[in-house]
């Protein structure tokens, strides 16, 4: 059973979506370079202060995924919108992990990821920020999958394949936005999955 979050995670939330939505219309309105932080925080009616407790600088309130559970969590979200459904295959470590990577990137609400995909796909700054965010998010994945396929993290082929899952993932949703949410992610993915048919673990 899912377990609904407290009021102060809840306040917290409705805050960072808040900031998101009025710094992406700012940005579709008058230009990402034009915007400030200052003004995202005019329209949200916060302090600049509350704005870097939720994004550490201005590219990410576009690139941050909202936090979520682990997918190895009770309650964690398979799939994700209209945009990205199925079920995760769970006897397959790399492709369930594909699914959950996919799934938690694309989040409750496609329509402001494809949003803040555009953006990043369009503004150069935010296309290079992106790439530096790899790193991490590679570690993260060879956890995961070291979990799933009783292996060690640090392990080169758990390494390799996490490389190789979370660019994926980038592209997939890259090539998503670039052609405006078409075709969907379920369809994306399963060409994805094919052409990783020899990565295994």
């Amino acid at each position: 059973m899912t377990t609904r979050p407290g009021l102060r995670e809840r306040k917290k939330a409705k805050t960072r979506r808040l900031l998101r939505q009025e710094a992406l219309r700012l940005f579709v309105a008058q230009g990402y370079d034009h915007t400030t932080v200052e003004q995202i925080c005019d329209a949200a009616d916060v302090s600049p202060s509350t704005f870097f407790r939720y994004f550490p600088a201005k590219e990410d309130v576009v690139l941050m995924d909202d936090p979520g559970p682990s997918p190895d969590e009770p309650g964690a979200a398979c799939a994700a919108g209209p945009g990205f459904s199925g079920e995760p295959p769970a006897d397959d470590a790399v492709r369930a992990t594909l699914h959950d990577l996919l799934a938690r990137r694309v989040g409750p609400d496609p329509d402001t990821t494809l949003a803040r995909l555009r953006l990043a796909a369009r503004v150069r700054p935010l296309r290079a920020r992106l790439w530096q965010h790899q790193e991490a998010q590679v570690a993260h994945t060879a956890a995961l999958l070291a979990r799933r396929a009783g292996r060690d993290a640090d392990a080169y082929e758990v390494r390799l394949g996490a490389a190789v899952l979370v660019a994926v993932t980038t592209e997939t949703l890259l090539y998503w936005a670039e052609r405006d949410g078409e075709p969907d992610l379920t369809t994306l993915f399963a060409w994805a999955l094919d052409h990783l048919g020899g990565l295994r673990l």
